[in-house]
């Protein structure tokens, strides 16, 4: 390379800094979106939660408030920064590989989103009727939701576990993994997150599931 040619500096620490700074960002912003809704929560309030300048969040987070809310949904949902989807990720892989796992790891790790991103999407979901970004995420989060739901039932089939059709089994499989029903169990009637798993894992069986030699 030419003398003359200047590499681009970079300062690990700075790179660190400012990882930092986002993730106090987003956490402080998550905070809010669940306590006071997202529509109620502005720009300034999520600054002076993260104790950082207004400008310093226009900064970190160009695409304002709607930025800020799809990225602490995403980190909620998978429960890290890493960009992989949940139904990529290899402990999901391996699930849906194993007969013997995949209702068990699903209602637990159902409740583990749920406990994490919970609070979240049903800020989405309030809010969709106020805002259209909402509205959008909202939709979008019902698709993705559904065709997970989808590929566990066609693994539940493939496995020779279902005692219903396919379609019938991703419907339910749907509407007891939604983050409604868990707000209803837990955050309603209190029940603790062992306990939702353990309802979800039995209920998922009585109603769709059938065991390896036919019966129900």
């Amino acid at each position: 390379m030419p003398d003359d040619v200047k590499r681009p500096y970079r300062s690990p620490l700075r790179e660190q800094s400012a990882r930092r700074t986002r993730a106090t960002i987003r956490e402080a912003a998550a905070a809010l979106f669940v306590e006071r809704g997202y529509v109620s929560t502005t720009v300034k309030d999520v600054a002076a939660a993260a104790g950082v300048a207004v400008r310093t969040v226009h900064a970190t987070f160009p695409g304002g408030k709607a930025e800020i809310f799809h990225e602490a949904l995403d980190v909620a949902t998978a429960g890290d920064e890493e960009p992989v989807a949940v139904m990529d990720r290899a402990e999901v892989r391996e699930s849906l590989a194993d007969p013997d796992r995949i209702l068990a790891d699903l209602a637990r790790q159902g409740a583990a989103l749920h406990a994490r991103a919970g609070g979240l999407l049903r800020a989405c979901f309030e809010s969709a009727g106020a805002d259209a970004e909402m509205r959008e995420l909202d939709e979008l989060g019902a698709r993705m939701m559904a065709g997970n739901m989808r590929t566990v039932a066609e693994a539940l089939h493939e496995h020779g576990l279902l005692a219903v059709p396919v379609d019938e089994a991703a419907d339910v499989l749907f509407t007891l993994n939604s983050p409604h029903v868990h707000d209803l169990l837990v955050h309603r009637r209190g029940w603790t997150a062992a306990r939702y798993a353990e309802w979800l894992e039995g209920s998922l069986r009585l109603l769709i599931g059938t065991r390896r030699d036919g019966a129900r």
